[in-house]
């Protein structure tokens, strides 16, 4: 892949990504790229209007938005994701789904089944709560802390087995914890006898939080079961976002 060009991808995301005021040494040592190098970047990304300069500082240009405006950001990680989900699945033999936070719910965007005779059956478009499934749970613990906060207030807690954290505290709480261990599960919470586990997936320069996770019967994701493929979820997640900012597959 040509150098230059992902150099300059770079630089465009990490401008998106970082709107506040910035030297160019600051710039420098956060790129990890020369400053007289990462000037003559500027200068010509600024040049193609891809990037604007405002009071000292960089900001996206008119240009990019009329670019990012042609591929709708949805389309964009489903058609990075979607190889990196099929290869996951063939390597665990498990059904894979990518979910993303919308309107205060979970939107099923890409799915890949794997050959299992039992399945959980889930469909692409439908939405599922936030706050009894792996997948909700898992990007509420990306979010923004005063967005997550407003999100959480506002939530139904609607008990819907036993195990269905329909308490606001025990959310909060919970929601901590899959911060630290970078996973989250649904223990019988959204349906009796079905385990699900989810890892975060933030992609904050296209406003993307969302997780990807794996759903299966109680006895076959036991908690051993399930603790290995979040690891595996872990490493999808990494490929995924690499694919995205360098513009291509892994």
């Amino acid at each position: 892949m040509n150098s230059s060009i992902q150099k300059a991808f770079k630089i465009l995301s990490f401008v998106a990504a970082n709107p506040q005021k910035m030297s160019l040494s600051e710039m420098s040592t956060a790129l990890s790229m020369n400053k007289t190098t990462l000037f003559r970047f500027l200068q010509t990304l600024e040049s193609l209007n891809l990037l604007d300069k405002k009071n000292g500082s960089y900001v996206p240009g008119i240009r990019l938005f009329e670019l990012g405006s042609k591929v709708p950001v949805k389309q964009l990680i489903v058609g990075k994701a979607h190889p990196l989900l099929v290869k996951l699945t063939e390597k665990v033999n498990e059904t894979v789904n990518l979910g993303e936070l919308n309107n205060h719910k979970i939107l099923y965007l890409d799915k890949f089944e794997s050959n299992r005779s039992l399945q959980i059956q889930t469909n692409i478009g439908s939405y599922i709560s936030l706050h009894c499934t792996a997948l909700g749970k898992a990007a509420l613990s990306i979010l923004p802390e005063f967005e997550r906060k407003g999100i959480i207030s506002r939530l139904v807690l609607e008990k819907r087995t036993k195990n269905t954290i329909s308490d606001l505290q025990k959310l909060v709480t919970y929601i901590e914890e899959v911060k630290k261990r970078g996973y989250s599960l649904d223990i019988e919470e959204w349906e009796v006898g079905l385990h699900c586990v989810a890892v975060p997936l933030a992609i904050p320069e296209l406003n993307f939080y969302g997780a990807i996770s794996f759903a299966g019967p109680s006895v076959r994701f036991t908690w051993a079961r399930m603790a290995e493929l979040a690891d595996q979820l872990k490493e999808t997640v990494t490929r995924i976002k690499k694919a995205i900012s360098l513009g291509g597959d892994e």
